[in-house]
């Protein structure tokens, strides 16, 4: 029969050993697997029984990590417990047995003494915590009793044993097993990022530029009869004079000036969250021979650095806005298609509008007084460089400035935490803000 306890998870509450124990009391003399030992009773102040303990430490110490799976992998030694009954034990302080342990079993090996009641009778729990891939072969490092210095232990089902052949080429295949540490290194690419320009105040200088000569446009007449519309001679199209007062007009050109700068704002906007250089761009390297995956790495940028927001990002997904068109000149005749059921007909030539790529969803932006930038999980083959996607942000600090990023980083199946930091100087923005009622063809 099996051990009448739950092994799903770690047993170190007070009250999972107190269970443990009674698991044992109620258990079948052949119940002791590789994960428990018990004993009936045991002198701790003897040297056989410190041999004892020893013994089954260094034993449960030098499992494979496959093979301990019961209980979150931790071993138990239980003293003073033994299936029918309850025994206890004469205790002693867990620091002095620490301390007696500790020459012959050494400080590698990770080890818990633990006290608990049960009807009365103190029973001892030694927890010893659970093998791992790469951990090293443990070993008795003093004689003791009849064993020699240098004698390795391992559990077998039901008892401890000095090594074989097998025993020892398992562990040595479980020291070679050792999880390799994260190496890699993170740098902005290129090393700079540029302000965010003043869009409102570039936009506001192109309305008070523009609005003098809009309100001023008056309709010049072409030189030659009949080229103002085509198909007039014809008898398609039929011009209609202007009717329009300078007040209306102007009330026009206010609208249109209005209505400009709301979309100009727009197009800036748009454009500088597609501008690279305003983006942070981190290119991770794997110097190692080994390939990493599931990387996590999380950046911290100082100084007066922001993302944008999330309701910002949402407005400025999708096309590029059109750019507005001005009113007519004041005296532009209105042309007017006699024949319906013709499609007008449109001579200036098309132009494409064209697309720019955004930022995708690889990555999340928190803003803290400055910015976290959380990258989403990734790969980087053996000895191989990825380049992660621009980030954009919006810099406020002055060109010069030197910000210097921190950065942390863990992958799957890799021990422990990698950080670092690079630098990243804050460049003059080179974004085109002056000619923001034209078209672009390209991105920059």
């Amino acid at each position: 029969m099996v051990l009448q306890i739950d092994t799903s998870a770690p047993l170190l509450r007070p009250s999972q050993l107190t269970a443990l124990v009674r698991a044992v009391e109620g258990a079948d003399p052949h119940d002791e697997h590789r994960w428990i030992e018990w004993k009936s009773t045991l002198d701790l102040t003897t040297t056989a029984g410190l041999a004892h303990i020893v013994k089954h430490i260094i034993g449960l110490a030098n499992r494979q990590p496959a093979a301990a799976q019961r209980a979150g992998g931790f071993g138990y030694l239980l003293v003073g417990v033994e299936p029918g009954a309850i025994n206890g034990i004469a205790t002693i302080d867990p620091e002095t047995l620490i301390g007696r342990v500790r020459p012959y079993a050494g400080d590698v090996v990770r080890w818990t003494p633990e006290y608990v009641t049960v009807d009365g009778k103190q029973v001892l729990v030694v927890i010893v915590d659970p093998p791992k891939p790469g951990d090293p072969i443990h070993c008795l490092r003093k004689h003791i009793e009849k064993f020699q210095a240098t004698t390795i232990f391992v559990r077998h089902t039901g008892r401890t044993d000095p090594a074989n052949p097998g025993d020892l080429d398992l562990l040595q295949a479980r020291l070679l097993e050792r999880t390799p540490s994260l190496q890699m290194t993170v740098a902005a690419t290129p090393p700079t990022i540029e302000e965010s320009p003043d869009i409102h105040d570039v936009v506001s200088r192109w309305v008070g530029q523009r609005r003098p000569a809009l309100l001023a446009a008056r309709h010049r007449p072409a030189r030659h009869p009949g080229v103002d519309m085509v198909g007039v001679r014809s008898g398609f199209l039929r011009p209609v004079p202007d009717t329009r007062t300078e007040e209306q007009y102007t009330e026009e050109v206010e609208e249109f000036l209005d209505g400009a700068q709301e979309v100009l704002v727009h197009r800036g906007a748009w454009d500088l969250f597609r501008h690279k250089r305003a983006s942070l761009t981190l290119t991770v390297t794997n110097p190692t021979d080994i390939g990493y995956t599931a990387i996590r790495l999380v950046v911290h940028v100082p100084g007066q650095v922001q993302g944008y927001p999330e309701e910002l990002v949402e407005a400025l997904d999708g096309d590029r806005p059109d750019a507005p068109r001005p009113p007519k000149p004041l005296g532009a005749p209105t042309v007017r298609n006699l024949v319906p059921s013709l499609p007008a007909f449109d001579f200036a030539p098309h132009i494409p509008t064209p697309v720019y790529p955004g930022p995708g969803p690889s990555f999340t932006v928190r803003d803290s007084g400055s910015v976290t930038i959380e990258y989403d999980d990734f790969e980087l083959r053996a000895e191989d460089a990825v380049t992660l996607e621009p980030v954009p942000l919006l810099v406020q600090e002055e060109p010069g400035a030197t910000l210097t990023a921190t950065w942390s980083a863990t992958a799957a199946e890799v021990r422990g935490r990698l950080t670092g930091e690079f630098t990243i100087t804050v460049g003059a923005s080179t974004l085109d803000l002056e000619n923001l009622d034209e078209e672009r063809d390209r991105e920059k």
